[in-house]
This record gives structure tokens, sequence and C-alpha cells, in this order.
């Protein structure tokens, strides 16, 4: 009897925290770098207010996802050391068909996916830093001109947005380091995600 109050406990323990995981919005930070030739990108999420977070940093050293529950690291995963082993496996004939078949179901999975991110992701914050420079001064010009014309208008949308333009007259350059952070309510979005990864998983 003891037992089976216990399960009962964790098992609606387990609801709980899945519940409001879905219905507190997550927060998600995007972090794209470049600089030379060395180019980055994070993605960090926060569930719970924090109690749950990952982060995902993709760049040309180095592919590695971790989770983190209450400040304690539980999983670290190299991706690009697993791409590398899909890559040594003796890979089949492509089947043409099967392959445009799969595109248009991944597009439409995809475009479905996309167009509800998109409705339910509320921008919190914008700031960073972009570096820019064309061969021809005046074209640099032009640019810095669209690009401080933008930043108005973010400026506007976003009051807390902080975003400087560095114009490079004398060196052809394009450097960023720009973080956006995301708000979005998972509940809303869940039923797309299951639908795209099921279409992902029908086709291959």
């Amino acid at each position: 009897m003891d037992l089976i109050l216990i399960l009962a406990i964790v098992l609606a323990i387990i609801v709980a925290l899945i519940a409001a995981a879905l219905l507190i919005p997550a927060d998600i930070s995007l972090r794209p770098f470049k600089e030379g030739p060395l180019a980055q990108l994070c993605v960090s999420f926060r569930l719970l207010k924090g109690v749950s977070s990952g982060r995902l940093d993709v760049s040309t050293a180095k592919r590695e996802f971790r989770l983190r529950v209450l400040g304690v690291t539980i999983l670290t995963k190299d991706l690009k050391k697993k791409e590398e082993e899909k890559e040594k496996k003796k890979k089949k004939p492509t089947d043409w068909k099967k392959l445009v078949w799969n595109a248009n179901e991944l597009y439409d999975a995809g475009k479905e996916l996309v167009a509800a991110l998109t409705k339910n992701t509320s921008i919190k914050r914008l700031r960073g830093n972009v570096k820019v420079g064309l061969s021809d001064p005046a074209q640099t010009g032009m640019l810095i001109g669209f690009l401080y014309a933008g930043s108005g208008i973010a400026k506007a949308v976003l009051p807390e947005s902080e975003l400087e333009i560095e114009p490079s007259f004398d060196t052809e350059r394009m450097d960023a380091d720009i973080e956006t952070e995301l708000r979005l309510p998972l509940f809303k979005v869940v039923i797309p995600l299951i639908r795209f990864f099921r279409r992902v998983r029908n086709s291959q």
C-alpha cells in the first residue's frame, strides 16, 4: 500500500512538472557570432523559470548539446562526433523518387511548424553589435544607413533593444555578435512539434 502511494505521489509530481513546463513560457536565447573566419551559433533555453536549462553550441570547431537541471549538468553530447560516425557507415544508393517525396513532406511539416513558432513567439530583447565594411566606401555608407534605419525600428518596437553598428570604410568585413531573447509558450506549439517529428521519422 505504501509503495502504491509513493508511486502515485511521484507520478503526480511528474505530471505537475510537465504541465508547468508547458504552461510557463520557455525563455530562449539565440546568439549568432562571427568574427573573421570564426563563426558559431549558441542556442540556449530555460524551462520552469530556470529549473531546467539546455544549451546547443554549433561552430566550426564543435557541435555540442548540454542539459542542466537545478544547476547540475546531466547530459553532454558531442553532435559532431555522432555525425562523423554516420558518415563512416556505408551509404545506400540514393532513391531519388523517395527523396523528392520526402522533401515535399518535410517542406509541409516545416512550414506548419514555422507558422506556429512565428505566431506564438514573442521577442523580449535584441542586443549586440555589427561591424560592416564593403569594398566600396560609398556602398558601405548606404548599407550603414539601412542598418541604422532598421535599428531605429527595432528600438521603437523593442525599447530594451541595444544594437550597435560600426562601419569599416578601410577594410572589407562582415562581423556580428547578436543575442535575441525570445519567449515561447510550449503548450501552443507542442502539437505542431509532434506532427513535425512524426513526419520526419516517417520520411526516413
